[in-house]
């Protein structure tokens, strides 16, 4: 993929960031482009390469979180993540980034870029990128929990005997 968008005449770079099984294989194929393999990085050296960055992409199909998603967001990066795997609900469809068809690279290739060609609205994706991880905390979804199990009681009441039925067991 990335192959294409240089053979299109974009001028990018990859930053591939962590490690894995396929770190050598992958290096092997990007030699002579314009791709650097930083390993993995924490901290202030994981914060400076989202600091240099204008977009993110996880393509992952298996990552049930993808805590890396919400990370570039707070960093004010627009992503792109696929419609498998639980990436894609740590974004807003069309305004923190874009979804992709899993394991299609013909989608991807065109959400990368739509980012690319369109400046203003990868920044105006990364604004609210931001401003939506800035909303969730361990806190707000608690209390999110707790108003649906409110919501749940007061539309379902249960007697004072199934109540204490269901607590003593």
């Amino acid at each position: 993929m990335f192959r294409n968008l240089l053979s299109e005449g974009f001028q990018t770079q990859l930053i591939v960031v962590g490690d894995g099984p396929y770190r050598k294989e992958m290096h092997y194929e990007m030699k002579g482009l314009p791709c650097c393999f930083t390993g993995y990085l924490k901290g202030n050296a994981l914060a400076s390469v989202y600091a240099s960055s204008d977009l993110f992409v996880f393509p992952s199909t298996t990552d049930t979180f993808g805590n890396v998603v919400l990370e570039a967001q707070a960093s004010g990066l627009p992503v792109i993540v696929t419609d498998k795997g639980g990436p894609c609900e740590n974004m807003i469809l069309n305004q923190t980034g874009i979804i992709c068809h899993a394991d299609d690279t013909e989608s991807l290739l065109a959400a990368v870029r739509t980012l690319i060609t369109h400046p203003l609205q990868r920044k105006q994706m990364g604004i609210a990128a931001r401003k939506y991880v800035e909303s969730r905390s361990f806190e707000n979804a608690f209390l999110s929990l707790w108003e649906l199990y409110q919501n749940t009681q007061s539309a379902n009441p249960v007697s004072q005997r199934e109540s204490r039925a269901f607590s003593d067991s």
